[in-house]
């Protein structure tokens, strides 16, 4: 970034925020673009989880995250993960590196748990995940970004003949960080695929007091206070970014009877609140993270892990514009030209 301290950022999602946060860090003059208000999208409609669920190569990143979130406050909690059987050995090799990298993860029976679950002889791992509020998250951070100066400026961004132009006129920067969620591809060359993701917030007399992701049954649940938690079921591919704040009145009903299959006790439950949202994953189901034309930077598809993601991956990001850090060839945006 040698033609200047000033730069852009577009998106005020988790990716922007931490993205504006590891540059002002760094004494940029960083102005934030956001169409809506920060936190918009997924980012402030996440279940929470400091997800460990993921592909091995990403579990150094994700391990980063406890820390960066350690001042709005973690709650370290019980996970049960059902892999499907065909991706038994593949959480196998998640759980031994995340042993390696210090953490708790062990295999074991599903029928080893206190009768909460249905599922003899099912293998399934037991890890300990954190739990953020992702609002507070976003809040937090903002406040932050705030006080470190940086500048929050509303309205769309568009781009035309590979220029970035809002209200009219040219972003004039140094470097620009797109971090645009699902609506990253309008802005810049990238290829992603677009899914809708929603939650619902459920009650009922005896909720678990862990989290429980089932890959068989596909759904999740994730405690929250009382007598209450949040579910989720199967994703749905989108076209448009848009659509995905739509979901039927039914949906929660359906993923209760998904969660009852394995946990009787959803059968007692009742749905309180829903929410949906945009989501994206780069076509490999990795995220996109790197140069995409000179002095532009791109970081999405994400795919639903935003929240573990983001402040590991933006600060990889910034490292890479200042040529501290080379791209991670499993991220890199020109991966897909590599792979042929």
């Amino acid at each position: 970034m040698s033609s200047g301290r000033r730069v852009a950022v577009i998106g005020a999602g988790l990716a922007g925020l931490w993205t504006a946060y590891h540059l002002a860090r760094r004494g940029y003059e960083v102005t934030v673009y956001e169409k809506e208000y920060p936190g918009y999208g997924a980012s402030s409609r996440a279940a929470g989880i400091l997800s460990l669920q993921l592909p091995v190569p990403l579990l150094k990143y994700a391990m980063e995250a406890i820390n960066y979130y350690s001042w709005v406050g973690v709650r370290e909690t019980p996970t049960i993960w059902v892999p499907t059987r065909e991706l038994c050995r593949c959480a196998e090799a998640v759980a031994a590196e995340l042993r390696r990298l210090g953490a708790v993860a062990e295999v074991m029976k599903l029928d080893e748990v206190d009768g909460l679950l249905r599922g003899e002889g099912e293998k399934a791992i037991f890890m300990m995940q954190g739990i953020v509020n992702a609002g507070d998250a976003v809040n937090a951070l903002t406040k932050v970004l705030a006080e470190r100066g940086v500048t929050f400026r509303g309205g769309q961004v568009t781009s035309r003949g590979g220029r970035l132009y809002f209200d009219g006129s040219p972003i004039e920067a140094g470097a620009y960080f797109v971090a645009a969620g699902p609506w990253t591809p309008s802005l810049v060359k990238v290829d992603l695929r677009l899914y809708r993701c929603s939650a619902h917030s459920v009650e009922g007399e005896r909720v678990p007091n862990m989290i429980v992701e089932d890959d068989v049954n596909e759904f999740y649940v994730v405690p929250e206070s009382g007598k209450r938690a949040i579910v989720g079921g199967p994703d749905s591919a989108l076209i448009r970014p848009e659509d995905g704040f739509r979901y039927e009145p039914s949906e929660p009903y359906e993923v209760l009877e998904r969660v009852s299959r394995r946990m009787p006790v959803a059968e007692l439950m009742r749905p309180v609140s829903s929410w949906s949202a945009p989501c994206a994953s780069g076509p490999d189901g990795l995220p996109v993270v790197g140069e995409v034309d000179d002095r532009v930077y791109v970081i999405a598809g994400l795919d639903g892990a935003g929240l573990t993601l983001s402040p590991a991956l933006s600060r990889l990001l910034v490292e890479i514009a200042e040529g501290t850090a080379d791209e991670d060839p499993l991220l890199s945006p020109a991966r897909k030209a590599l792979d042929g």
